[in-house]
């Protein structure tokens, strides 16, 4: 045994058995399998003054916890719960078909790595503030409070400090994730008392120039036939301000008449006669949402509806386990007690995200990055008509192209014998791969295509 490995050893038996001041995080959930793995949750209290606080689920690996890395998952929204979202793919447990219980997540990354999960920004999940203000946030708020929590949460856990870490997200934590990761690298150059040890990042469906992956929405569409390519080209002509080459993070707004044929577009991509019925729609261009009822769960009935090989039910009843009141007592959740229905996204919190951030350009942020030799890799589903993976290519590919990357591979890459997609490596620190027949959420459509991807293309190539 190495001298870490024995120090780390040292330390579990003293602090994570004896002493163990943190395992008043510790818990066990409703109706869940029998595990050989721990896991905690709770509060970690941003500024107490403000009353401002973040939630978090730690589940350590399922064996050799001591020696394997530390992975953040960060889910997007902006204002979607990262612990609720741990139920829907990656994380340990997946529910019942009926919601009351849980069963073991096959494809759950903590077979490869301890794995962090943090409701943010404030206002997501179970996250909070007492202060009203804090729910009126941005990229830039939530970022110096995920900064704070980590600096806490070593504390609190600080035999995971020196740990490998790798920092994964999807959809808006395509902002999350490299701001977190460039300010974690900043860190290690202002102080010398904690190091963050930063191997890689992992990016699904990442949102990285939104004016132009909501332009890539219609590409999509008009290439399966979804709309015509009449249709599509007037969207160019009335909204296509910018390029790959002078994206621009001013004028966040469209103007009337774009928003007036993109709407159409979309209602007529979706066959719909409302925009906010498409938008729930544009996740999947394949199969359609869930049509289960929540009457149906409380009956204790089974809500699923598999097409294609995906149940599009998961978020449903994700939603309804973690609204059980035994289940956030367990959790040490909710300690505001809500006065409304847990959501996984987009709950009825007050939360007001920033439009203009939206905007905001993630490339410089990935070069900065890249040029600290932290490996990227990408992966976008091929069935994802909300951020669609025609669009993040084409970012990938500017990033290459100023980073001065050549083209390594680009060639279909194969899991458990069936072509699982499309691979691109640029040099040796940036990779996309695209997924057949995953949506906008890979981890849920695809679990065992997503765990491939993160042991095979994040942890296993910054070894």
């Amino acid at each position: 045994m190495g001298i870490g490995a024995f120090f780390n050893s040292l330390y579990a038996f003293l602090f994570g058995g004896i002493i163990g001041y943190h395992l008043y995080d510790q818990i066990t959930l409703p109706r869940q399998p029998e595990i050989e793995f721990r896991q905690f949750s709770g509060y970690i209290d941003i500024d107490p003054n403000a009353g401002r606080s973040l939630f978090y689920y730690f589940v350590e690996a399922e064996k050799d916890s001591l020696d394997l890395p530390l992975t953040i998952w960060l889910t997007g929204g902006p204002g979607c719960s990262s612990v609720g979202d741990s139920f829907v793919g990656i994380g340990p447990f997946i529910t019942t078909n009926n919601a009351h219980a849980l069963k073991i997540n096959p494809y759950a990354w903590n077979k490869v790595s301890n794995m962090l999960f943090i409701d943010t920004p404030i206002g997501s999940g179970w996250s909070y503030s007492n202060t009203s203000s804090d729910y009126e946030t941005g990229d830039f708020s939530t970022n110096k409070d995920l900064l704070t929590f980590f600096v806490k949460w070593f504390e609190k856990y600080p035999i995971f400090k020196f740990r490998d870490l790798y920092i994964c997200g999807i959809s808006y934590a395509g902002h999350f994730v490299p701001l977190l990761a460039n300010s974690l690298l900043h860190f290690n150059n202002e102080t010398k008392s904690t190091r963050f040890n930063l191997k890689g990042l992992a990016l699904g469906s990442p949102v990285l120039r939104y004016k132009l992956d909501v332009i890539a929405q219609y590409e999509l569409y008009a290439s399966k036939g979804m709309i015509s390519q009449k249709m599509y080209h007037k969207i160019l002509k009335q909204c296509n301000e910018t390029d790959e080459d002078n994206y621009s993070n001013d004028s966040p707004e469209w103007s009337e008449s774009c928003e007036h044929v993109m709407n159409k577009a979309l209602m007529t991509a979706f066959n719909v006669s409302s925009v906010r019925e498409a938008n729930k729609m544009r996740f999947d261009i394949v199969r359609n949402p869930c049509e289960g009822k929540i009457e149906d769960l409380i009956a204790g009935k089974e809500v699923t509806m598999v097409v294609g090989g995906i149940d599009m039910c998961i978020p449903n009843r994700v939603d309804f386990y973690f609204g059980m009141p035994e289940v956030q007592q367990a959790f040490h959740g909710n300690r505001t007690h809500l006065g409304y229905k847990y959501s996984g996204c987009f709950q009825n919190s007050g939360l007001n995200y920033s439009i203009a951030d939206q905007h905001v350009d993630m490339l410089p942020i990935l070069m900065e990055i890249l040029e600290n030799s932290v490996p990227i890799t990408i992966f976008s589903g091929e069935d994802d008509g909300a951020v669609p993976m025609i669009g993040t290519l084409r970012h990938v590919k500017k990033l290459a192209s100023e980073m001065n990357f050549t083209l390594t591979k680009d060639e279909a890459w194969n899991h458990e014998n069936k072509e699982g997609g499309r691979l691109y490596k640029f040099g040796d620190l940036l990779t996309f791969m695209s997924v057949k027949g995953a949506n906008h959420h890979v981890p849920l459509s695809k679990p065992s295509q997503s765990l491939y991807i993160f042991e095979n293309h994040v942890v296993e190539q910054s070894d």
